[in-house]
């Protein structure tokens, strides 16, 4: 689960990072979501489904804290990239 996690959470970034660094900075496009409207809800789904991986693979090791825990680092995560664009 922690492997299929961490693949879904590298393509939720690349897609994110696609959006602000190569379609915003690079090519100037500041609507993407309405040219591209596939990539909004394609970041959106692979991000949740990560973190349900993550809240599934790491049960074990912090038990009911597990949610809380990743809630805060995908949050931290989430306004890092946000700082970006």
């Amino acid at each position: 689960w922690f492997l299929f996690g961490s693949f879904l959470l590298i393509i939720s970034l690349a897609v994110a990072f696609y959006c602000i660094i190569y379609l915003e900075w690079y090519c100037g496009v500041s609507d993407y979501d309405n040219k591209y409207p596939a990539l909004v809800p394609l970041a959106t789904a692979t991000f949740v489904s990560a973190a349900i991986c993550f809240n599934i693979s790491l049960w074990h090791v912090w038990s009911f804290f597990t949610p809380f825990i990743l809630l805060t680092q995908f949050m931290g995560l989430v306004m890092l990239v946000s700082l970006l664009g």
